[in-house]
Formats: structure tokens, C-alpha cells, sequence
């Protein structure tokens, strides 16, 4: 990822390719937001370990159905 301030009001962010359609819309999202309500302010450690454990089950669980593991 490349990101260049070219002047005061205008900053360009460049992605791998690999991050594809899917991972541009979620990064388009994530600035609108930014955009619309600011920058987020920090968040506990509780609120991050929790969706941390939520996104890895949900991982784990996608590997488990790809792999046929039960």
C-alpha cells in the first residue's frame, strides 16, 4: 500500500492488486466513514480481543468446511 499527501486536500492511496473488487469496497466503506464521522476514537482492549475471538472463529470455521474437518 502507497499513500501520498499530493497537497492539502488531497491524498491518494494506492493497493495491490491482490486485494481485489471485495477488499476495495471494504476500504471504500472504512474511508466514507472516516470521511462522514471522523476518525475513529481509540477502542478498549476488551472490545478488540472480543471481535478478535469473533473473526477467528468465523475463520476457523470457514477452514474447517473447506478442509471437510469436523
Amino acid at each position: 500500500m502507497v499513500v501520498e499527501k499530493l497537497d492539502k486536500e488531497k491524498i491518494t492511496v494506492s493497493f495491490s492488486g491482490t486485494v481485489g473488487k471485495k477488499g476495495l469496497d471494504i476500504i471504500k466503506t472504512c474511508i466514507e466513514d472516516i470521511e462522514k464521522n471522523g476518525v475513529p476514537k481509540r477502542v478498549s482492549k476488551k472490545v478488540i480481543n472480543e471481535l478478535s475471538r469473533e473473526i477467528n472463529k468465523k475463520i476457523w470455521e470457514r477452514i474447517k468446511t473447506e478442509r471437510n474437518i469436523k
